[in-house]
């Protein structure tokens, strides 16, 4: 891959964003324009450096592009008040995404980073 093979997206994306080879998104979250939740944010941050190595991994993951999708969705509904939020729909993308990244090993060190903080928006 050369420099020119590179890309990077930064800004809101809603639906499936997912580039291929070398692609790098950036996803700005807001809460109706108040402080951000340093959690949130923090989950954006892991969200994204996840799906950075997803993209440069994607010849060894079935379907990355789902593992996008999911991504998204984690975020999106993290995002959300905590009285709309449905946590279910976090459990069941997270063990979607888990199970599809689990050929490459080691993401496992993300996703362990990624499950304790997402503990913070489901409650036991």
């Amino acid at each position: 891959m050369t420099d020119k093979d590179k890309y990077t997206y930064s800004g809101t994306f809603t639906g499936s964003q997912f580039g291929g080879d070398g692609s790098h998104f950036t996803q700005h979250v807001t809460a109706g324009g108040q402080a951000t939740d340093p959690d949130l944010v923090r989950l954006q941050a892991l969200l994204t450096d996840l799906m950075a190595h997803v993209a440069a991994r994607s010849g060894e993951i079935d379907h990355p592009e789902r593992a996008g999708r999911d991504a998204e969705e984690i975020l999106s509904e993290a995002a959300r008040p905590a009285a709309e939020r449905d946590t279910g729909r976090i459990a069941d993308a997270f063990r979607r995404l888990r199970d599809r990244l689990r050929p490459v090993a080691d993401f496992a060190d993300s996703l362990s980073k990624l499950a304790d903080l997402l503990a913070k928006f489901i409650p036991s």
